[in-house]
């Protein structure tokens, strides 16, 4: 006779595992939200880290050397760096098996984008400051409720159709 418990649930398990690497702190936070809202009950199992900021290689190199074996590896850019330094990071992520996403200019346009109209052609600089002065405080960029507040899910749903870097994080959230 076994001496299993035939009414004990089985343990789920993951059948993807993926890495999603930020490049800082605000990145890393906005993913977060997006993980909770979005990868509940999708069979893949999501590691969400952020990095120190700093060159675009650097942060390729962060994410390679992440412990932990994961069927994908992606990481968030701004895509306000120079040229150079991009193609740079471009191939070595294609060289690791890194997948890149970049927002461009920042991941605050994308934000601003999202809650209000698209901002046009501004620069990083503008959103960023534009971004903490209207809507969410540097002191207040930590805390879950209020990306809860600012970016709820009807939202998001709404806007993912418009602004296809929001529609990729979704996907890649929902396991697709």
């Amino acid at each position: 006779m076994s001496r299993t418990n035939p009414y004990k649930k089985k343990r789920r398990q993951a059948s993807k595992t993926l890495l999603m690497f930020g490049e800082g702190f605000s990145d890393g936070m906005f993913l977060k939200h997006l993980k909770k809202l979005y990868s509940f009950n999708t069979g893949v199992a999501i590691t969400v880290k952020k990095g120190k900021g700093g060159d675009a290689k650097s942060i390729i190199i962060d994410a390679i050397k992440t412990p932990g074996a994961f069927d994908r590896k992606i990481v968030v850019l701004d895509n306000d760096k120079p040229k150079s330094e991009m193609v740079g990071a471009r191939k070595e992520a294609k060289s690791k098996g890194v997948e890149l996403l970049e927002n461009t200019p920042c991941l605050e346009y994308l934000l601003i984008s999202i809650i209000d109209k698209e901002p046009g052609e501004k620069n990083s600089i503008w959103c960023k400051s534009e971004f903490e002065s209207k809507y969410l405080s540097t002191n207040k960029r930590g805390e879950p409720s209020e990306y809860d507040r600012l970016f709820p899910k009807n939202l998001l749903n709404s806007k993912k159709s418009t602004i296809p870097e929001l529609d990729k994080l979704i996907s890649l959230m929902r396991g697709k």
